[in-house]
């Protein structure tokens, strides 16, 4: 019998982005569990599936209250004796000391993540067995990406109707679009640029409407009063695990690259082609200047093999015109 959606999810305060062996970009499935011990001798009258969810949602508070109180010893306890926590590169965990000198690790760090446990379905082998299929989300600072990995965890009940975890394995990273760009969401509003000789570039930038991209139309003008405008598209690129951005003018040119968050900036290795089918290329840099201001920086710049020079701009953030695109559409900021 398989029940989806079987308790809410458990928020973990002060834990650790470790938390089942999930480490950045898994990629195995836990496909071999572990044999493991075999479950205690059945109660005189097994549990309805819909006790066994109460009670294994229990299982879950008390490994709440073991990760607020940072009780590596009460975690390791939750666990079978010869329990076992398996990673998506092999690493094996076995035992509850090894456990428990696992979690002491992991608290004894200068600063860790908070955490949500979430069960979405639960597979009962027997009325003893139950295999555990979930997401754990990792919350870091306000303004950086909530991850999201999936996780399978076989639960054993003991003979006092209580559950004991067998092996827990990670399975794969989970995280959404729209938290994948959550770095970059200080860039929604209108900018404008005043450079020299009279260039002007005036940008504005709202989420599509599931938020999985920043999308934005930029016009950019000269003295003489020549005008191109393009358009542009941020988004995440599971090919790479990396955001990606696309930008398409008016003319009928096309550029795209990789974006890289390196302390408090972005590096973008941009390349493209021109309508008249010219290669272009350049590594830009764009830095947050306060709550208002961007500098964006771009270097070794070529257009068909020459090289241009280097370029440097300031974007100020102003308020959206009356009736403006981000007025209306309500994802102004």
């Amino acid at each position: 019998m398989k029940i989806r959606n079987p308790f809410p999810r458990a928020v973990l305060p002060a834990a650790t982005a470790l938390v089942f062996l999930v480490f950045t970009q898994p990629q195995a499935l836990c496909q071999d569990k572990a044999a493991g011990p075999q479950p205690a001798d059945k109660p005189e009258q097994a549990d309805k599936p819909d006790d066994a969810i109460e009670t294994l949602g229990l299982a879950a508070a008390r490994f709440v209250a073991a990760f607020n109180k940072r009780d590596a010893a009460a975690i390791a306890g939750l666990f079978m004796p010869n329990g076992e926590i398996r990673g998506h590169d092999g690493t094996i965990i076995s035992g509850r000391e090894e456990i428990e000198t696992f979690y002491h690790g992991i608290f004894a760090a200068d600063s860790v993540p908070g955490i949500a446990l979430e069960a979405s379905s639960v597979h009962f082998i027997s009325p003893d067995i139950a295999i555990e299929d979930g997401v754990v989300h990792f919350t870091y600072a306000e303004d950086e990406p909530v991850r999201s990995i999936s996780y399978s965890a076989t639960q054993l009940r003991q003979a006092d109707g209580s559950w004991l975890t067998a092996v827990s394995c990670d399975k794969l990273e989970v995280t959404p679009p729209s938290e994948q760009i959550k770095p970059l969401r200080w860039l929604i509003g209108e900018w404008t640029l005043e450079g020299e000789n009279g260039l002007r570039v005036d940008m504005a930038i709202h989420p599509d409407e599931r938020e999985n991209y920043l999308l934005g139309e930029a016009l950019i003008t000269t003295a003489e009063g020549d005008a191109q405008s393009t358009s542009l598209r941020i988004g995440w690129n599971p090919a790479t695990s990396s955001i990606h951005w696309w930008n398409f003018d008016s003319d009928g040119g096309h550029t795209s690259g990789q974006w890289t968050r390196q302390d408090d900036h972005w590096l973008i290795q941009n390349s493209g082609v021109t309508a008249a089918n010219e290669t272009t290329s350049s590594s830009q840099s764009l830095a947050r200047d306060g709550a208002d201001s961007m500098v964006w920086v771009a270097t070794n710049r070529t257009v068909a093999g020459e090289t241009l020079p280097d370029i440097s701009f300031r974007f100020v953030r102003r308020a959206p015109a009356p009736g403006s695109s981000l007025t209306n559409d309500g994802n102004g900021s």
